[in-house]
């Protein structure tokens, strides 16, 4: 065996440790749910395509994060695979532009106009990693809202042109989540985010103090999403409201696990693995506003699947 095929499974680990896999199924599933929503009898080619963006998008938002804090990781994750050495940064450089320009490419062939919801999200994103991330709350909100809400309104330029003031709602509903998701995720980096110095809702409020703002977030998110189908005039189905109480259940078992108990410590891994499946569910009942049939619950199931599929180590990256 030679030195480059000796190379290649570490370098390519390297890459799957960047690009996280259920972000490679959360973003597209919310860019997919804003076209489909924005017109109910659209073709499915159009979300598919809406989809395709998507990822193109989170796997050069994926690698372009790591590349922008790279100096905080060599401190406090040396493991990662810039600091170690795994990946160089000219690589993952091309590796960003090559995913942005797909994206780009994409959005100005079949909508040009998500390319503004693109722009505002890379802009968020960049001024996140920049400095944003010590701005405890106002970082989560700004990485949720620029990571979901951007794109289900960027998906529903694929098939309307521009998002109708409704879909809003959709978009305020999942921009929390990203809001909950991002400041649970900085709840497990606490100790490394406390050696390199950084200012993050967790180290800002303690444990106790950040599930607090979380049961808020989430409690706003659900609050926001069971009004949903008012606003949009879609009448629910049967698949909304179990996927909804669903997400519920598995946020509740979220907070439970993050939550300090006495003589227990918290146990974030546990609690960011039943979120990983809540970030599944409240857009698969969004989703089943436009067609609660197979072509929306097979996808699902299957995301499921391949999220369960994922090793446990992968959250301690």
């Amino acid at each position: 065996m030679t030195d480059a095929c000796r190379a290649r499974p570490p370098r390519l680990a390297a890459h799957r440790e960047i690009l996280r896999p259920w972000d490679l199924l959360t973003i597209p599933l919310v860019t997919a749910t804003g076209a489909a929503l924005a017109d109910r009898g659209c073709d499915g080619t159009r979300v598919l395509l809406a989809a395709a963006t998507g990822l193109a998008a989170c796997v050069g938002t994926l690698y372009a994060a790591d590349l922008l804090t790279r100096h905080d990781d060599r401190a406090a994750k040396p493991h990662r695979p810039l600091p170690s050495g795994r990946l160089s940064e000219a690589t993952v450089a091309r590796c960003a532009v090559l995913a942005t320009v797909t994206a780009v490419a994409l959005s100005l062939g079949a909508a040009p106009t998500a390319l503004v919801f693109i722009a505002a999200a890379a802009a968020a994103q960049y001024a996140y990693c920049r400095g944003l991330k010590d701005a405890g709350l106002w970082g989560d909100v700004m990485n949720g809202l620029s990571g979901w809400s951007c794109c289900v309104l960027a998906g529903a330029c694929f098939t309307a042109g521009l998002p109708s003031a409704p879909l809003w709602a959709v978009a305020l509903a999942l921009g929390l989540q990203g809001t909950f998701s991002n400041a649970l995720l900085a709840l497990h980096d606490l100790a490394a985010d406390r050696a390199a110095g950084r200012r993050t809702l967790a180290v800002r409020l303690g444990p106790e103090g950040t599930v607090t703002v979380l049961a808020l977030l989430a409690a706003a998110a659900y609050i926001t999403a069971i009004t949903t189908p008012g606003f949009l005039h879609h009448r629910p189905g049967t698949a909304f409201f179990v996927l909804l109480a669903g997400a519920v259940l598995l946020c509740t078992g979220c907070l439970a696990h993050a939550a300090p108990r006495p003589g227990a410590p918290p146990a974030p891994e546990r609690a960011i693995e039943w979120h990983l499946y809540e970030r599944l569910a409240l857009p698969g009942a969004f989703l089943t506003l436009a067609d609660d049939g197979p072509t929306v619950l097979g996808p699902l199931a299957a995301a499921a699947c391949l999220l369960r599929l994922t090793p446990r180590h992968a959250l301690r990256t």
